[in-house]
């Protein structure tokens, strides 16, 4: 939206005289008390703008309109509404009209521009949708007086979050149609499209509050690697999060799903780079069998510290063991790590933490030649995917006395990771209607 530089300064004419006025009555006295003064203004301006710019379209529309049925609809009279915007409660007078002939009464003015009397702008809508992926709805409550200077509740909050998080649920829902219609899949086929050369997944779990007990929050990314412009070192880039409560099945169809939209079935190179749960490499072998398993790094060497920790008492010996170790996971010796392992089962303290480690090894073995996945190029480590968990479970389900149902649990996880998906995806999700 471009202002023509005759308003602008026309408008900033007549602010900077109101401005003059308030200094000259002493009113205005410092850089805070002008900055402040500018943004009460701004938003009275606005309020009363928005609500006369209604109120003139609503003129605008005539005595008459069309109605659906083929007839007119006749003004009958006007009625007072509100909407809460980004400039607070906006009031504003808009007509009622009625048709004698199949009775159909209506606003035109709200249908024209997408109003619900009573409720939040979408503007506004998607602001507190970001607040609320952001921190407790409370919080967040504080954040919005602060930022904009309106009065709303938490409740309100909450509200906007999870209705960002519920358009989210029935855009996957779409999806996971789709990606199991094979009409819809050989339509995909011959649509020209870039196939990405080189694609990256991701799956986790995370322990989450809902109710009186805690469920596992599945969470997936998919994400390509390069270098930032001007950089040298990789980044992992075009970052897109998902997540659900479900059972590993269920989370399989979203899994399939996304892949599909990121052309994962189709790219050069399927890399998934995951840690040892066993549902995970089951899902991955099911829906994309040919991709290349690698188990992350961190997750791989965490097996040999508990170990170390155990064995020796003396701190250089451990660390000797350690760094030797460490070094043949590195070069992709698996069997010469397993067989080192399997020596502490015999000693009490170490026999624990050894059996874990030998199993682990073992069942990931294949998924463990580190020394060929560098020379390859691929990445090792799992971090968008922990970062996902951190940043939707942690940083946001596990606050301190969170509590949740189960489908606000949901539809506020499912929000956050919209919200951290890379590129302009929240914005387009905020301006997607909800299904009813």
């Amino acid at each position: 939206m471009n202002f023509s530089t005759k308003a602008v300064t026309e408008i900033t004419r007549s602010i900077v005289a109101e401005i003059g006025k308030l200094i000259e009555a002493e009113e205005i006295k410092d850089l805070e008390s002008l900055e402040n003064g500018l943004r009460v203004l701004l938003r009275v301006v606005g309020q009363q703008a928005y609500g006369q710019v209604l109120e003139k379209a609503d003129q605008e529309n005539g005595v008459r309109v069309a109605c659906e049925c083929g007839a007119e609809a006749r003004r009958v009279l006007q009625r007072d509404a509100q909407v809460l915007t980004v400039f607070g409660k906006v009031s504003y007078r808009r007509s009622y009209y009625g048709c004698s002939h199949c009775g159909e009464k209506r606003y035109p003015i709200d249908e024209a521009w997408g109003i619900h009397p009573g409720e939040v702008s979408p503007v506004l809508g998607k602001l507190l949708a970001i607040a609320g992926v952001e921190v407790a709805f409370e919080r967040a409550r504080r954040a919005v007086q602060e930022f904009l200077l309106i009065e709303v509740s938490d409740n309100t909050i909450r509200k906007q979050t999870q209705l960002l998080g519920e358009k989210q649920t029935q855009c996957e829902a779409q999806w996971i149609q789709d990606s199991q219609d094979e009409a819809w899949l050989q339509v995909r086929e011959r649509r020209p499209k870039e196939v990405p050369e080189r694609l990256y997944g991701s799956l986790d779990g995370a322990q989450v509050p809902v109710g009186e007990h805690w469920r596992e929050l599945k969470s997936l990314s998919w994400y390509c690697v390069r270098p930032l412009y001007g950089q040298a070192a990789a980044k992992a880039q075009e970052i897109s999060y998902h997540c659900a409560i479900a059972p590993a099945e269920e989370f399989g169809a979203l899994l399939w799903a996304t892949g599909v939209r990121r052309c994962a079935d189709q790219a050069q190179e399927l890399i998934f780079v995951c840690d040892g749960a066993k549902w995970i490499w089951n899902l991955i072998s099911l829906y994309f069998p040919n991709a290349i398993q690698i188990v992350d790094w961190y997750h791989a060497c965490e097996y040999l510290t508990p170990i170390a920790e155990t064995a020796f008492s003396q701190t250089d010996k451990r660390q000797q063991w350690l760094q030797k170790v460490t070094e043949w996971l590195w070069q992709g010796k698996i069997k010469q790590v397993i067989r080192t392992c399997r020596r502490y089962r015999k000693q009490a303290l170490a026999a624990e933490a050894a059996q874990r480690a030998v199993t682990y090894y073992t069942n990931n073995q294949q998924r463990m030649d580190y020394a060929h996945y560098r020379k390859q190029g691929y990445w090792i480590g799992s971090g968008t995917v922990e970062s996902a968990c951190k940043q939707i479970a942690s940083a946001r389900l596990k606050i301190a006395g969170a509590r949740w149902t189960l489908s606000g649990a949901i539809a506020t996880a499912k929000a956050r990771a919209a919200w951290l998906t890379d590129g302009d995806y929240f914005n387009t999700l905020a301006r997607t209607p909800l299904t009813v």
